[in-house]
């Protein structure tokens, strides 16, 4: 195939293109031939030198092999992983790729490298394998990329108490009282606002027109109305407070206003979510000792009702598991007021189903044995919680949710994650009207190492990418064009024969850790960044999700409660004086504006997306990636259409010029550009 290089000007940060390839400049360059290129790495000293990343030893050379501008040599590597690159001329001055190339071998190979001069482009052959593809006899052995079903969505992230205000009736939930009894007090941040599932039915017009394809709601199960005392003192408005599975929150609405909810939802193509949680209930027991820091295993082992030790580690998941005596076999003792006998389904008023450790610390085993900030932590390891569990969610599942974000997955032994997604798999399956049901977790960690094994080795869809949040928001801050590199390069680690990155939910701010125009601050020209940062979600693989608010410019003042404003008129202070995007304040209206700041943008980004195929599901093939800040270049292929789609974005405020290979050579006009508000 030949291939062309492009030289092309970037406009700055507020600009995105995305062009069929080789719409752009071409330019020939001319190629040096009597060059010295090494083979560098820490494989030198099994191939003849003396040292490794050795780049003046002969022995690693790659000669000339006649056609000017290709440099090849084959070696016998023994087996390791290992790391390489090429330098020229005998010394660091150039060298190539920018970071090193990862190599693993499980035995003795001839590996042949090579070094296109005329491209920079270092690869390797491996002359011992069988021959080119055959389709007679090689067909069978190509498959399509893994894409799971329910995949392909576009979220809207909702707090639903802080949206909109459709029916003012329930804003006190029931309840009869001051406001530590009711949960409601609209001018506290702290406390319920009024908004219902009224208010997202009224306004589907407006979520509709963001592109949105999936509204993914906070959790809506009924809740302990108020938790703390004196300035400690919130409302359960965010719904991770639960008392009952099995209704919706009285100050949300009912179980069938929700239902009409999705029948109206769906009558849009519009998916409804659930969050969902298996990690602990509301703050409803006590310890009799007075005493809430976390005690170790070591130091307070579990004992069953006989008072032998027993590792409830070892016997996750198995029948039989032991019984216990709350007075005698947890570290603390546990004791449930009669006033807090409140919990639906009423199993879970049982004292012994919980870790009973203390708070967590955040680290060690209290990751998964440790109350949440207070909240009572289930024993997940125990059958009876982990069939329990399955009953509330299936149950929702036959109501016509399309799927679960799952709550704090890393604070839940992995067991139980085994046991549970298989079985919301097997439901979903065997019930049609959930048979695309897709879940992901909220596994709070950068590091796709850490989140890829609850994609590969359980049942789970997908999981949050935490890791593109960190690196996309990096990026649009002006950092390295490396750090979407390093992004993307790790999403090997997800792919098996049922699983893939392309599912990932891809965000750049949520309720916890603040929104992304307050993660912005101090970059500069925050507005045309968050244009940017949200042009690289909607043109990047996986499932872009938009935190409400951020359409409107909202940044806050911080995480948690400072990012969760209401989107019909507020009454809370703090919210009325926070700075938007452009620099006005927040003020007493309500936000539903579709013209101004972030809305259009989002939804021509959203466009731009969709209505080319391979922007939205394509392969992903990177193509260029500057050393620091600047341009980072990618193609999107689809495996039918075959028609490369060129993504080049810059993150600086200058023009940047660059070079590099394309795909295919086929010079055709822009079919999409999207600029940044300026």
């Amino acid at each position: 195939m030949t291939r062309s290089r492009i030289r092309r000007a970037i406009a700055g940060a507020a600009t995105l293109t995305v062009l069929l390839s080789g719409a752009v400049a071409l330019t020939t360059a001319t190629a040096v031939t009597d060059r010295q290129v090494t083979l560098v790495g820490d494989l030198q000293s099994e191939l003849g030198c003396g040292d490794n990343w050795d780049p003046a030893c002969a022995a690693t050379v790659l000669p000339n092999t006649g056609a000017e501008d290709l440099y090849a040599a084959t070696f016998t590597v023994p087996p390791g992983a290992w790391e390489f690159k090429v330098a020229l001329d005998g010394t660091w001055d150039e060298s190539y790729p920018a970071g090193n190339i990862p190599l693993r071998l499980a035995a003795e190979t001839d590996v042949t490298f090579q070094f296109d001069d005329a491209n920079d482009l270092v690869s390797i052959d491996l002359p011992g394998l069988p021959g080119a593809y055959d389709a007679g006899t090689d067909e069978a052995l190509v498959s399509a990329p893994v894409r799971e079903l329910g995949e392909g969505e576009t979220f809207y992230f909702v707090l639903t108490d802080r949206f909109e205000n459709g029916d003012t009736s329930n804003d006190e939930g029931g309840l009869v009282g001051d406001r530590m009894v009711t949960g409601f007090d609209p001018t506290d941040k702290g406390f319920y606002q009024g908004g219902d599932i009224q208010g997202l039915r009224d306004r589907l017009d407006y979520i509709e027109g963001l592109g949105t394809t999936a509204i993914w709601l906070t959790p809506s199960f009924k809740n302990n109305p108020v938790q703390g005392e004196g300035t400690d003192a919130s409302a359960g408005y965010h719904g991770y407070w639960i008392t009952d599975f099995t209704q919706i929150d009285p100050h949300l609405g009912s179980n069938a206003e929700l239902e009409s909810f999705i029948d109206d939802a769906h009558a849009r193509g519009i998916k409804v979510y659930f969050d969902i949680i298996t990690n602990h209930t509301a703050d409803l027991i006590d310890y009799a000792e007075g005493i809430y820091s976390y005690r170790t295993i070591a130091d307070f082992p579990y004992k069953d009702v006989n008072g032998d030790i027993v590792d409830v580690s070892a016997l996750a998941g198995t029948e039989p598991f032991p019984q216990f005596n709350p007075a005698t076999s947890f570290p603390y003792t546990p004791v449930r007021p009669a006033e807090n006998e409140i919990m639906v389904p009423d199993v879970l008023n049982d004292v012994t189903l919980y870790h009973n450790r203390g708070d967590s610390t955040w680290t060690g085993e209290s990751v998964t044995f440790g109350d949440f900030v207070g909240l009572d932590d289930l024993m997940t390891e125990a059958p009876l919680v982990v069939d329990t569990m399955i009953d509330i969610y299936t149950a929702w599942m036959d109501m016509g949710i399309d799927g679960f974000r799952i709550d704090t997955v890393k604070h839940v032994n992995f067991e139980f994650w085994e046991v549970f997604t298989a079985a919301i798999a097997d439901h979903a399956l065997a019930t049609p009207v959930t048979d695309e049901f897709f879940t992901f977790g909220e596994v709070y960690d950068a590091d796709a190492t850490k989140l890829a094994p609850y994609v590969r080795e359980t049942d789970m869809t997908s999981v949050l990418d935490f890791t593109f949040q960190s690196v996309a928001v990096n990026y649009a801050r002006g950092q390295s064009a490396q750090g979407p590199a390093a992004l993307f390069a790790a999403d090997d680690h997800y792919t098996t024969g049922h699983s893939s990155a392309s599912a990932l939910p891809t965000f750049l701010g949520n309720h916890d850790m603040g929104r992304v125009g307050f993660l912005l601050q101090g970059a500069g020209d925050e507005l045309t960044r968050s244009a940017f940062a949200h042009e690289f979600m909607y043109l990047t693989r996986g499932q872009p999700v938009v935190y409400y608010g951020d359409e409107q410019g909202f940044v806050g003042l911080g995480n948690d409660k400072s990012a969760r404003q209401s989107m019909f008129p507020s009454l809370t202070a703090e919210y009325q004086d926070q700075p938007l995007l452009d620099g006005s304040t927040f003020g007493t209206g309500d936000h539903f504006d579709t013209d101004g700041l972030l809305y259009d943008h989002i939804a021509s980004s959203r466009h731009c997306a969709t209505r080319t195929r391979p922007l939205d599901t394509g392969a992903q093939v990177e193509l260029y990636a500057a050393d620091g800040g600047g341009v980072y270049a990618f193609a999107r292929v689809d495996r039918d259409e075959k028609v490369e789609y060129l993504v080049a974005l810059n993150n600086q405020t200058t023009a940047a010029e660059v070079t590099f290979t394309t795909l295919t050579p086929a010079p055709s006009t822009p079919r999409c550009t999207a600029p940044g508000p300026a």
